[in-house]
């Protein structure tokens, strides 16, 4: 399985300064990686906005770590789609069988 370091959470364009903000998250990007995976695991699928909505989480801290739990093969974004509270339609993510 690939691990999540501070490197992959900023791009190599980016400046120094977002990579040691991203070195500062890894605590948090953990813990929040296995609430996401818990919740999942409990509702069968989310849109990254239902997710933060459950959590109690800022808008978009689920859709920052959804996609590296796609890289870690854990979750799958579906052609399924919910309505958002902003009224827009977003993909469900799934725990990827396993």
């Amino acid at each position: 399985m690939t691990q999540i370091d501070a490197f992959s959470l900023a791009r190599t364009t980016d400046p120094e300064t977002s990579h040691d903000a991203a070195a500062s998250m890894l605590g948090y990007a953990a813990s929040h990686r296995a609430k996401i995976l818990a919740y999942l695991r409990d509702c069968g699928g989310a849109t990254g906005d239902r997710i933060d909505e459950a959590l109690d989480w800022k808008h978009a801290t689920a859709n920052r770590r959804l996609p590296e739990l796609r890289r870690l093969g854990l979750v799958v974004m579906t052609e399924e789609t919910d309505v958002t509270r902003s009224g827009r339609r977003a993909r469900i993510w799934r725990l990827i069988d396993g």
